[in-house]
């Protein structure tokens, strides 16, 4: 299944995120108000620390786009989906994220080619 809103990704990933420091946090022994001001920070960081993922994931694959450009090769879908790959790859490999969510990410990724395939036609 292919996703194009761009705000699925970070809306997953702050879900997974989320959902599994709340269950730590509700088990913690604070006051109610404590509790609720705990996750609202953490549902904050988490979006804030999502944008940053992607964000960074989009400059590296700009980057391998602009190489393979420069070398004089075709940038179609195939090529694009095999950029998002090694992205993706050196992501799970530096452990920048975990194999879900690079996961995720590259999903994402795929599903911008065609705001990608635009900006190449230009």
């Amino acid at each position: 299944m292919r996703n194009e809103d761009p705000m699925a990704f970070f809306k997953g990933m702050l879900f997974g995120a989320v959902a599994g420091a709340v269950a730590g946090l509700l088990l913690a022994p604070k006051s109610g108000r404590e509790t609720r001001e705990d996750i609202k920070k953490l549902a904050v960081d988490m979006q804030e620390k999502a944008v940053d993922i992607y964000e960074d994931a989009k400059k590296e694959l700009r980057k391998k786009i602009a190489a393979v450009k420069t070398a004089g090769e075709l940038v179609d879908e195939t090529k694009y989906r095999v950029l998002v790959r090694q992205v993706v790859n050196e992501y799970k490999k530096d452990a920048k994220v975990t194999a879900s969510v690079a996961e995720k990410l590259g999903e994402q990724l795929k599903a911008d080619w065609v705001l990608v395939k635009k900006e190449l036609m230009k």
